[in-house]
């Protein structure tokens, strides 16, 4: 089983808070020059697709290599509405999954059982398998969302989108202009410690008419990590028997 925290692998595959996540709000007009905040929100969801795209999309699944120091593993992820998730990671011939069925987050080792995410693990997965993006559906996520001004990511100039749940911030970086997602951090509190981390995204490509990362650096946690997307799908079919396990015997 990797050795890096939840919340580190969460965020090393870029789930939590949802796959883009952002919320407007209603009657948002928190001027950034000449864009109000739902402005911003609006053209952001337009660069990665469109709403109606977006909207229509039933399945999502991808192959992940990730590289964190000398270990490399690979993931496959597959993901379908409203809210079903499962990862199969292979590191060094260990096979690990954890999956969301909708109502409980599992892990599985090997060959072994598998085993129920506590409370707070699953709520944390529970908030990460939202298919939708919050702002197609934000009071459903219970997010709400700020702009910060703006700020120059690696010579980018950026409008800051500032997403708040609970104890947990994130901020979000959109190129202004193309309206792409190009940085991303949180910080919060996890099994009652804060953390901060960070997320980079690049190469982004059309899947099926949906921008997709296909790059991703994150750091965090004295870590630091790169993960590259490869052979991605849109509304591909998924067995619903993926999203089932049987669970264990007592």
């Amino acid at each position: 089983m990797p050795r890096r925290s939840f919340v580190s692998s969460l965020l090393a595959l870029g789930l939590t808070f949802a796959p883009a996540l952002a919320s407007a709000g209603e009657g948002a007009e928190c001027a950034q020059g000449k864009l109000s905040l739902q402005s911003v929100v609006d053209k952001h969801l337009q660069a990665m697709g469109g709403k109606a795209r977006l909207k229509a999309a039933k399945t999502y699944q991808f192959t992940v290599v990730a590289t964190e120091g000398s270990t490399v593993t690979t993931t496959n992820v597959r993901r379908a509405r409203p809210n079903l998730m499962r990862h199969d990671t292979d590191k060094n011939g260990t096979s690990f999954t954890k999956m969301f069925d909708g109502n409980q987050g599992w892990t599985v080792e090997g060959s072994a059982a598998p085993q129920r995410l506590d409370k707070e693990k699953n709520t944390a997965l529970a908030e990460g398998a939202h298919f939708d993006d919050a702002l197609l559906d934000p009071k459903a996520q219970g997010v709400s969302l700020a702009m910060d001004g703006a700020d120059d990511v690696n010579g980018t100039p950026t409008f800051k989108l500032v997403l708040t749940r609970g104890t947990t911030t994130q901020v979000r970086f959109i190129d202004q202009k193309s309206f792409l997602e190009v940085r991303r951090t949180y910080a919060g509190v996890h099994e009652g410690k804060a953390y901060n981390k960070a997320i980079t995204f690049s190469d982004f490509r059309s899947v099926d008419g949906i921008m997709v990362s296909h790059r991703v650096k994150w750091e965090g946690d004295g870590q630091q990590g790169e993960k590259v997307i490869q052979g991605a799908r849109y509304d591909a079919p998924i067995e619903a028997s993926v999203f089932k396990l049987s669970p264990p015997r007592s």
